[in-house]
């Protein structure tokens, strides 16, 4: 499967999972704060952007990241 297809599965299932979606995006913004201590700024913006991204308000009709 693709990045793109898996990402827009994602993004489905957050759409019909809201409250669900940002519990995990939460729990793993929690796990990177305690892994990079000090950086708790630039960590919360990366949540709430992912959380903006799942939600679709913002970055739409931006192409996932290319594979690598």
């Amino acid at each position: 499967m693709e990045l793109g297809n898996v990402i827009n599965k994602v993004k489905e299932w957050a759409g019909k999972n809201p409250d669900k979606a940002d519990s995990a995006v939460d729990k793993g913004t929690d796990a990177v704060k305690q892994k990079f201590a000090g950086h708790d700024q630039q960590v919360d913006s990366a949540s709430d952007k992912a959380k903006n991204y799942l939600h679709g308000d913002g970055d739409q009709g931006q192409q996932p990241p290319p594979q690598q």
